[in-house]
């Protein structure tokens, strides 16, 4: 039942104007030339009041109806777009308006519904489990539930609320969600986690996903022996030695910079203190819209393969050391002879000798190139830092091929800029650099032409070109040439091992730097590194 407040009298613009009406009633009357009865005046001050108060009425009616058509009209636009089934019921339960997602849910029309009770079209299960939480609804509580309804036995998230006008409940609200795809889905998807799990867990390699804060969320059986961390602890709590902890964090910060993977092979001490290698490769995840979502690792336990390589390394290492001491023997028994200590040569005997010379200092090149190739391999290697002058380098190792040079009529040509600063690298493990691509650039090279070496310095590296007037590279070689035995050298009918490009590649990745090679159709080509001032 509606209840009445009594409110206090305001004196609003209606009643200003019916005063006024009513003192220029008041004043006609009291006209010398106008007499009206008291009692007329009284009619017409109330017919005159009467008739205003019906013509505001009018008006704020009108203002009323069009404020709560447009209300109407929004809510049923809401009703009739939503995806949710929506239905609205009186208090004795019958349907006054169900929205069209809830009339094609359950292939019915607004006729066969409207006025009629839930046991009119639903299973009667599904209008008994209606009927109960309606009855709540009717003491003045909301009720949130997912049950089960339909021929089809779908489910639903139910929310039913109570109607409330004026302290009164003229009805409930039923808003229903269809989850039975979602729960299928969410279903499917953890269904395919554990498989991924068991997956990941069946791997003979640690598997552990990492956040953007560096927390790992999610290990491997594997990974837990591998990280140290015991099944008590929390994935987020893992410890790592304090010597690798910025490491981790500059290879983490590189990978989410330059979106790439990366692959190292690192020693590592374990929770039980035994200390192996394990190859490590870390990848970003990326979501629907390509943003990285975290770091996938794998680490690979290698500690057998690289026995097997200490193995192959002591053998070559044994190997070469007992080829070079003969082969030095050789060179110097020749220097000897070409010195004319043993009697004069005649120029047959001189030219013969020297061509043994260079096969002898070609097999020496080679075996100290297959050595170290070895060692870098294998990361038994020590860089001996210094402060070193690029362009002295260069010019060494100039003067060095200076019998090449001649041969074919090559000369080298220096660029540099006046002041270049004096960079930190291993001098003679760059040097080699610089011999094999200086060395490999006076191979090719056309004769009586010239080999520019331009330093450049960039902003935050300086840069070595070494270009030269050569046969065109096919690219499909090209990508190949710093690899393992490949060499361009067949195409030539030029002999080469193709140590040399591999090995300058190693010495310039362990110095932090970068190696290429470009090559230009019109006989023309570039191979080039870079070093790093912060070394």
């Amino acid at each position: 039942m509606t209840k009445f407040v009594k409110k206090p009298f305001m004196f609003k613009y209606k009643n200003f104007i019916q005063a006024i009406i009513a003192m220029i009633i008041v004043f006609i009357s009291w006209h010398p030339k106008v007499y009206l009865h008291p009692v007329t005046v009284a009619i017409l001050i109330c017919t005159c009041y009467t008739l205003h108060t019906y013509i505001e009425n009018q008006k704020t009616l009108k203002k009323l109806q069009h404020k709560y058509s447009k209300q109407e009209e929004i809510i049923f636009a809401l009703y009739k777009n939503a995806e949710e089934l929506i239905s609205y019921r009186d208090t004795n339960g019958n349907y006054i308006y169900c929205n069209p997602q809830y009339l094609k849910t359950f292939n019915l029309s607004m006729d066969k519904v409207r006025g009629k009770y839930s046991y009119d079209f639903l299973p009667s299960k599904d209008a008994k489990a209606l009927r109960e939480i309606n009855e709540k609804v009717l003491k003045g509580s909301s009720v949130n539930k997912t049950i089960v309804m339909g021929y089809n036995e779908q489910k639903y998230d139910l929310l039913i609320t109570p109607i409330i006008v004026n302290d009164e409940i003229e009805g409930t609200l039923t808003i229903a969600k269809n989850i039975t795809q979602t729960e299928f889905l969410q279903k499917e998807l953890e269904r395919k986690e554990q498989m991924l799990r068991s997956i990941l867990d069946g791997m003979p390699v640690a598997t552990y996903l990492k956040d953007l804060n560096g927390n790992i969320t999610y290990e491997n059986s594997m990974a837990k022996d591998f990280l140290g961390l015991s099944d008590s602890e929390f994935a987020n709590k893992w410890d790592y030695e304090a010597n690798r902890v910025n490491e981790i964090a500059k290879e983490d910060n590189e990978i989410l910079s330059k979106r790439t993977c990366i692959s190292r092979d690192k020693k590592i001490t374990l929770n039980n203190n035994d200390t192996r290698w394990f190859n490590v490769t870390k990848c970003p995840i990326y979501d629907n819209n390509k943003n990285i979502t975290g770091i996938l690792c794998v680490a690979r336990d290698i500690e057998l393969e690289k026995k097997a390589l200490d193995q192959r390394e002591t053998y070559v290492a044994t190997l070469t050391h007992d080829l070079k001491t003969p082969t030095i023997a050789q060179i110097k028994a020749l220097d000897l002879l070409l010195a004319d200590t043993m009697g004069e040569l005649n120029k047959d005997q001189r030219d013969m000798m020297i061509l043994v010379k260079e096969s002898c200092t070609y097999m020496h090149e080679m075996l100290s190139n297959l050595l170290s190739t070895y060692r870098y391999e294998n990361g038994d290697y020590t860089l001996n830092i210094e402060n070193s002058n690029i362009l002295e380098l260069i010019e060494d190792v100039g003067q060095e091929l200076e019998t090449l040079l001649k041969e074919k009529n090559i000369k080298v040509r220096i660029q540099a800029p006046e002041n270049v600063e004096n960079l930190r690298f291993d001098r003679m493990q760059i040097k080699r650099v610089l011999v094999n691509l200086v060395g490999n650039a006076i191979t090719y090279a056309y004769n009586d032409t010239d080999i520019e070496v331009a330093v450049l310095k960039e902003k935050e590296f300086v840069k070595v070109q070494i270009a030269s007037a050569s046969p065109y590279i096919n690219p499909s070689i090209l990508k190949n040439l710093f690899e393992k035995y490949v060499t361009h050298a067949a195409k030539y009918n030029k002999i080469g091992v193709g140590l040399g490009l591999y090995l300058s590649k190693q010495i310039v990745n362990a110095h932090n730097g970068e190696i290429g090679a470009i090559s230009f159709e019109e006989n023309r080509n570039i191979f080039e590194f870079t070093i790093p001032y912060d070394l």
